[in-house]
């Protein structure tokens, strides 16, 4: 990594972290007193456009939206996501600041961060239940509910760039039980805002793909996020020019998991 990132990539942090905590304190927690969830979600655009103001300035840090007419405006739908960073989220907000998600349930006990989701309708979840995929009920009825667009990240958690995991198959219940649209989204976020300390400078691109057809075997799913998700993100990290911290094996598909 150079030097002029890493000396940015500590100006970053140094802004970046004391900027989430003000932020959410003292404007964001207070707004979760409100009668709707309409002011939370307010602050939380708010802080979205922040931050990647402060990832611009501090780190050198672009984004590009590609096909974001792709993404509805409006009505429930699947949102079939890679993760990569922190930025993922934040670049999704944007488009769909209605979207709601699936929050860890030790989320919910942070500080500030647990009472700001929870007044944003954020769907609480236990990744370590055996049976977390028959609690997909209850989320397409919170999502019909609402109307709103669930964000539906199938690596399951942040993955580094060069690194894989099975991809989850909770999209899919969600997919087959409710007969909602599924739109892909690929990226190379972790390249640039990456999981650690050090970040580059550079655009992070935030790629929209065309619904999946309706009517799809699991095995034909998956295969389709595999596609959609994990290879088009391979392919925008080569594009960039990284494509030497991706292994050989990179586009691979792996069993998915439950």
């Amino acid at each position: 990594m150079k030097l002029s990132d890493r000396i940015r990539s500590l100006f970053f942090n140094i802004v970046f972290y004391p900027f989430t905590l003000l932020f959410c304190g003292l404007v964001v927690a207070p707004m979760c007193f409100a009668k709707t969830d309409g002011p939370v979600r307010k602050g939380i655009g708010w802080y979205c456009q922040g931050s990647l103001w402060v990832a611009r300035i501090c780190s050198g840090i672009k984004f590009e939206y590609r096909n974001a007419k792709g993404m509805p405006k409006d009505g429930t739908l699947i949102i079939c996501a890679a993760h990569q960073s922190n930025m993922d989220p934040i670049l999704t907000y944007p488009l769909r600041s209605d979207v709601t998600a699936l929050a860890k349930k030790e989320l919910f006990k942070i500080p500030f961060i647990g009472s700001i989701i929870k007044k944003a309708q954020i769907i609480r979840i236990d990744r370590q239940s055996k049976k977390a995929h028959k609690a997909m009920d209850s989320v397409t009825d919170h999502m019909r509910e609402t109307g709103r667009p669930l964000i539906v990240y199938p690596q399951a958690t942040r993955v580094a760039i060069g690194k894989s995991r099975p991809l989850k198959s909770g999209a899919y219940y969600l997919y087959k039980d409710s007969g909602l649209k599924v739109v892909p989204v690929s990226t190379n976020t972790g390249l640039f805002w990456t999981r650690g300390f050090w970040h580059r400078a550079g655009t992070a691109v935030f790629q929209v793909g065309d619904p999946f057809p309706e009517g799809l075997s699991k095995e034909e799913f998956m295969a389709r996020v595999h596609e959609e998700v994990v290879v088009k993100s391979n392919e925008l990290v080569r594009e960039a020019g990284y494509g030497h911290l991706l292994p050989e094996d990179a586009d691979k598909q792996i069993k998915a998991s439950t």
